[in-house]
């Protein structure tokens, strides 16, 4: 069975041909092969007009990538297909390549596969590279044969066998799915007590450099690697401490095109963090020629899990590779009216956190409330949530003129406790 640990790669593959519909996609593909250390030896551009039902590119261009591989020294490990073949077209594609094949979906489960850190992230890419795996055994069975080598006349693994682990693997997905709902509900109780406070969410498409941005606003050393996907796991930290109400930020998982569906089924409950953000902070690289195209691919995302209506504040972060008047005036074309930075830039994060925090402040309201002494709790939450302005004690309570947030004044039900002045607020 192919388990979390297992290589979706060839054992020792290194050099890689790869095969798209488009230069722009096969830049992108480049760099998913890159994060796994292994080198293009050559990419073909094929547009398709019509996909061919079974092979997806038509036979005539796989015969002629066939012999053009064959002839290449020193030879290939690897085809690479930059678009998602279904089961049936690897297992044709295979044939007529002979040589090993992965889709695009399998390029990037391997990367989640190897940067999994946490028991969740490695949960949650487990699960979806089974689910994947599943329907493509028979042909990953002469895959791994193709590893392990084998004699003249092998005739592979065998029918029984490979029913056999159908069922295994059917077995440990239902054992991961499991684990995935213990999961969500330790996270259930990890966003409970994060209810109180207000939280701004970084999310975009990977590589944009949110970890970077995250440890430059609050301060902290969250793994920040120029490479793709490097962070799987929501990291939440403290943008300021000293700020009323308290703000944390949040690190997520960062997007890309035609990003697997059962990868976001699967991290769907870190993905959640971000349905429950107050702010998103929409990142993105000003330095990428595609800028535009990962502005639309998050904003894609973020629609299919329901926050594209959230407030956002956009971010064109690595300014500083902008070194031309020219390219300064494309990524300001590509997203209007974001706000430009970078995050190794202290005094542009410096204002980046003082708009965030001014956002928050244009939601607080003034409340004047008479407070009973038995409240004791709700006043020490008034003085970590909120803003007090004065305090009077007098016969009947503590009186408090306090500036809170308006969901948070919701949250903690101080409208019983308002004086007149504030009795239509809500």
């Amino acid at each position: 069975m192919i388990e979390n640990s297992e290589s979706l790669l060839p054992n020792g593959a290194s050099r890689v041909f790869t095969l798209g519909v488009d230069d722009e996609s096969l830049n992108e593909l480049d760099r998913l092969l890159d994060t796994l250390d292994l080198q293009t030896a050559c990419r073909v551009a094929a547009p398709v007009r019509r996909v061919v039902a079974g092979t997806y590119f038509g036979t005539g261009k796989l015969d002629e990538l066939r012999l053009a591989a064959a002839a290449m020294e020193p030879g290939i490990d690897l085809f690479v297909i930059d678009v998602d073949l279904t089961p049936r077209q690897l297992q044709n594609v295979e044939k007529l390549l002979c040589k090993p094949v992965l889709d695009r979906t399998g390029i990037i489960l391997e990367i989640f596969s190897r940067h999994a850190r946490t028991r969740e992230a490695k949960t949650q890419v487990e699960l979806a590279k089974l689910q994947y795996v599943l329907p493509r055994l028979a042909h990953l069975w002469n895959h791994f044969e193709r590893q392990r080598g084998g004699g003249v006349g092998n005739k592979g693994m065998g029918e029984k066998q490979l029913e056999v682990d159908r069922r295994l693997v059917k077995r440990r997905i239902q054992i991961l799915r499991g684990r995935l709902v213990e999961i969500e509900k330790e996270r259930v109780v990890q966003r409970a007590s994060r209810q109180d406070l207000l939280k701004v969410a970084l999310v975009g498409y990977t590589n944009a450099g949110k970890s970077t941005l995250l440890n430059s606003l609050t301060e902290s050393k969250v793994l920040a690697e120029d490479k793709l996907f490097a962070t799987l796991d929501s990291t939440v930290r403290a943008l300021n401490p000293d700020s009323h109400p308290p703000v944390v930020a949040i690190d997520t998982v960062g997007f890309i095109s035609r990003i697997p569906t059962s990868l976001i089924a699967s991290f769907r409950s870190t993905l959640e963090e971000i349905r429950e953000a107050d702010l998103i902070v929409h990142v993105v690289d000003a330095s990428s020629l595609q800028a535009r195209e990962q502005f639309e691919t998050t904003c894609e995302v973020l629609k299919e899990l329901e926050c594209d209506s959230k407030e956002k504040l956009v971010v064109l972060n690595k300014a500083d590779l902008l070194t031309t008047p020219a390219q300064i005036n494309q990524a300001r074309i590509a997203v209007p009216g974001a706000v430009r930075l970078s995050a190794l830039d202290p005094d542009a994060v410096r204002s980046l956190r003082e708009r965030i925090l001014d956002h928050f402040k244009t939601r607080m309201e003034t409340w004047d409330l008479v407070l009973p002494y038995a409240e004791g709790k709700l006043q020490a939450q008034l003085q970590e949530f909120g803003s007090i302005q004065t305090t009077r004690y007098l016969e009947k309570g503590v009186f408090m003129q306090v500036m809170l947030d308006s969901g948070i004044a919701r949250k903690l039900g101080v409208r019983k406790y308002a004086t007149s002045k504030n009795e239509d607020q809500g």
